[in-house]
């Protein structure tokens, strides 16, 4: 394993988030002209619009990933990861409202990351705070973003993504 983020996992990253946005906004259109209201969320900011972000802490984005916990499709790990028990953290998330009737999901509202600290222990920045996560509990409680935040600093060739604890996860591999 890898003991810095790579250019390769950067440029998935970013190739990933635009088949996400393209994929959503496909999605929507269908529903728009099958007489739905629909809008997609983005996966994340675009990337033209990185330099105008003063604090990565405080951007105003949807949350994905209590989303997906409460569509059923996962739980959030230890770092801050949503871990999708099929995949892990090996994904990304992009998000359509929509006034189409669909089948809920049952809320996953409890971690299933028992002692697990692979994702702790991988973080350079220590940000882990080897607490269980449960619907509701505040991701300062959680995870150390600011930690993470100044490590992903040092990566700025790299977008300031890292992906450590991604790799080190072991949910979702075959």
């Amino acid at each position: 394993m890898s003991s810095a983020p790579t250019a390769a996992y950067y440029a998935g990253y970013l190739r990933v988030n635009d088949l996400l946005n393209s994929a959503a906004n496909g999605l929507a259109a269908a529903l728009r002209e099958a007489g739905h209201l629909a809008v997609p969320v983005p996966a994340t900011i675009p990337e033209d619009e990185y330099d105008a972000v003063e604090d990565w802490c405080a951007v105003p984005v949807f949350a994905h990933k209590t989303a997906a916990t409460r569509a059923g499709l996962g739980w959030i790990g230890k770092t801050a990861l949503f871990i999708s028990p099929d995949h892990g953290p090996r994904l990304r998330l992009a998000t359509v409202f929509t006034d189409l009737v669909l089948p809920p999901g049952e809320p996953v509202t409890t971690g299933r990351c028992g002692s697990c600290r692979r994702c702790i222990d991988a973080c350079p920045a220590g940000a882990g705070r080897d607490v269980a996560w449960s619907a509701g509990l505040p991701r300062d409680a959680l995870y150390d973003v600011r930690a993470c935040e100044r490590e992903t600093y040092k990566y700025e060739d790299l977008g300031g993504v890292c992906g450590l604890c991604i790799v080190a996860c072991p949910w979702g591999r075959p």
